[in-house]
């Protein structure tokens, strides 16, 4: 009887089957990239993207760096949109607490967010704000090149102050929320910032850190003012009192004309070592931000009535280029934030159901999350509604790689799944690093958005590469217009390299930084004298279609007994997609004096016990961990995952610890933006490991 019903359904979905523009369009595409000089004898020719001329070229490398700045846009677009609205947020009313039963029969506590209705700003209201903000800065006794930095989560006050410190000819120094003290010290230290805004709730934390030896006096918080340490020290002033003071006020404002000016110190989570200052100029923002925009444009298009959801941290370059392009789009700046962007936690409803954005970008983990959640709730295997499933799965699959739709089994199978991106999506960007190849299948088969990975640095304002519409592999993608790339040889990887050039990726363009601050030596190690930049990349371009790829870092790479480079961070993303494992849960571990690999993996009760049941295996919580038997069938399942992936022997596990830690930037094992720390992690787990490669 099953049988008969799938038969039926898949004659209706060939039925219906259609051309899909953007499925298709990557098919006949042609070249990706392009070669426009010859090789040189220690690196390869130029490549740019592969359908621009000379002339373009000349445009899009120039333009915009030479042209009207992202704050000089700013001041007109706000003046010219007049009542248009620009901002949208809410405010968090009260917190609940419900006891439910989960998809496993298991009672768990789940927490509530209640939102208040949007509150709007328009665009005219945003520009006071902006000055208002400058201006109060002013009259506290914060001079012009003063450095004021922001420690704050992704919200519009945020943004606001950026700008605002701007016309006021200060440079803003952003740092992430998370942060952990020791680099938030460092940073702070480094940049003798005149003032900082931060959240009133980490004042205790704050306060403490500036008592270490940081020369700042004033600070101004956002909410409530908490803590129990003694402020007598410092000129403490609410956000909001800051802008009203600058209301009052008749100071003039200077909008900068110079695009060599610097406006912008940028503290990256370092995965070793302290933090590095990006220094950027207004130029070098304002030429990334347009060549990203005109990349999304040539992918979504652009539409009156677009929305955008800013949930991702506004001090990760990625989130501040989005935000500062849809207000040069004129698109709907939601605010919002990762617990609240679903209905499952957020009440009445959360922000895409609120908002409805055009397009959504996120990092690996916030996808591989999704996936997992949404796995979590489908019929057990086995069942017809799971053969159901799993032939659709298939069933669209070949038809995108063909450049077709599917709305038969769009509307039927994964209509539920699609509801949750709110109806308007025209596509997905993935950034940060390399999303798992298996994980973009999913999101473009399931959800129905076309998705594609990006490659960019907080050094390029995250200009490199993005991904044409119809990629289902893990490649790097197509060079921005305007951007020049060449690889540089280094051991292992040559550019002579056969079917693949290979070697250290450089970059080329208007979109670089000046200098990483106060680090002038680091910044000659990256910087060369010709105004290409070392990425640290490894990258090839494939020898068909120009199509970049990512194979690992020059120092994310390691070498075992048998000379073999392992790259680590791309074993990582495929192991993470195994059930047991957790997102962004997987350390690959590699030993110089050994012919194989092993594993950290971080996982949970659920999980655990799902898999201990699949293969049969007796205990329980969290005992089940220390089962020999239990370790021994992860491993072979991790191993089996790898070899369907195609991965070489010196690629597959020898040995996994499954663990029930947590690795967070509170615990200095992973990065502000949940980048794992490699070193610490060795550290913190020097015995275990010890017994991982114990022969």
């Amino acid at each position: 009887m099953g049988g008969c019903v799938i038969s039926i359904m898949r004659w209706r979905n060939s039925i219906s089957t259609k051309d899909s523009e953007c499925y298709s369009e990557r098919i006949t595409y042609g070249p990706i990239n392009k070669k426009v000089t010859p090789d040189e004898p220690d690196r390869s020719g130029i490549y740019r993207y592969a359908r621009v001329t000379d002339k373009e070229h000349k445009f899009f490398s120039t333009n915009f760096y030479d042209g009207e700045n992202i704050l000089q846009s700013l001041e007109r677009n706000c003046k010219e949109r007049d009542t248009q609205n620009a901002i949208f947020y809410r405010k968090i009313k009260k917190m609940t607490k419900e006891k439910k039963i989960d998809a496993k029969g298991k009672e768990r506590v789940w927490e509530y967010t209640h939102l208040d209705e949007p509150t709007k700003i328009s665009y005219n209201e945003l520009w006071k704000l902006i000055l208002a903000f400058g201006r109060g800065l002013v009259e506290l006794g914060i001079k012009k090149m003063s450095k004021v930095a922001i420690y704050e989560e992704t919200r519009w006050e945020w943004l606001t102050s950026m700008f605002g410190l701007w016309t006021q000819e200060m440079i803003g120094v952003t740092v992430y929320s998370n942060l952990g003290s020791d680099a938030l010290h460092y940073a702070l230290k480094e940049t003798v910032c005149a003032a900082i805004v931060c959240n009133g709730k980490n004042i205790d934390k704050l306060v403490k850190i500036l008592d270490d030896g940081v020369p700042m006096k004033t600070i101004i918080y956002l909410d409530e003012l908490s803590g129990t340490v003694d402020l007598g020290n410092y000129q403490v002033y609410a956000w909001m009192d800051v802008v009203q003071k600058g209301m009052k006020s008749t100071l003039p404002y200077t909008i900068p004309h110079n695009n060599e000016t610097s406006v912008l110190i940028m503290y990256t989570s370092g995965t070793v070592g302290n933090p590095k200052g990006v220094e950027h100029s207004i130029g070098s923002l304002t030429h990334g931000v347009h060549i990203i925009n005109d990349r999304l444009s040539e992918l979504v298009g652009e539409e009156t009535g677009d929305s955008y959801i800013a949930y991702l941290p506004s001090a990760h370059i990625f989130e501040f280029v989005c935000e500062n392009i849809m207000l040069l789009r004129g698109a709907k700046l939601c605010f919002g934030s990762p617990r609240t962007l679903t209905d499952t936690y957020a009440r009445p409803c959360g922000d895409i159901s609120l908002y409805r954005p055009f397009m959504m970008i996120g990092v690996p983990r916030v996808f591989e999350t999704l996936k997992k959640t949404v796995e979590e709730l489908l019929p057990r295997p086995g069942t017809l509604k799971r053969r159901i499933f799993d032939t659709a799965y298939q069933s669209r699959l070949e038809a995108l790689k063909k450049g077709k739709d599917t709305p038969y089994w769009n509307k039927v199978v994964f209509k539920t799944a699609r509801a949750l991106w709110g109806g308007r999506m025209r596509g997905i960007c993935c950034g940060g690093a390399p999303i798992a190849d298996k994980t973009q299948e999913w999101l473009n088969v399931v959800l129905g958005v076309p998705v594609v990975q990006g490659y960019g640095m907080t050094e390029t304002v995250c200009n490199a590469t993005v991904q044409r519409f119809g990629e289902f592999v893990c490649v790097a993608g197509q060079l921005l217009k305007g951007l020049e790339a060449r690889l540089l040889d280094v051991e292992e990887y040559k550019h002579t390299d056969t079917p693949n050039p290979r070697g250290e990726l450089l970059l080329h363009g208007n979109f670089l930084f000046k200098s990483y601050y106060k680090q002038p030596e680091l910044t000659k190690e990256v910087l060369l004298p010709n105004g290409w930049l070392r990425t640290g990349d490894i990258a090839e371009f494939d020898a068909k279609d120009g199509n970049m790829r990512l194979i690992g870092r020059i120092k994310g790479l390691a070498k075992n007994i048998l000379g073999e480079y392992i790259a680590l961070e791309s074993l990582e993303a495929l192991y993470c997609q195994h059930p047991i494992a957790i997102a962004n849960g997987v350390c690959i571990l590699v030993d110089a004096q050994k012919p194989y690999i092993c594993a950290l993996a971080l996982t949970d009760e659920t999980k655990a016990i799902e898999f201990a049941k699949t293969h049969k295996i007796p205990g329980s919580w969290p005992d089940i961990l220390k089962n020999t038997k239990f370790q021994e069938e992860v491993t072979t399942s991790m191993v089996d995952l790898a070899k369907r992936e195609g991965k070489m022997g010196f690629e597959h596990v020898r040995r996994v610890r499954i663990l029930v830690d947590e690795w967070t930037p509170e615990n200095g094992l992973t990065t502000a933006s949940s980048k794992i720390r490699r070193p610490a992690i060795e550290k913190h787990y020097a015995d275990v490991i010890q017994e991982l490669f114990s022969d």
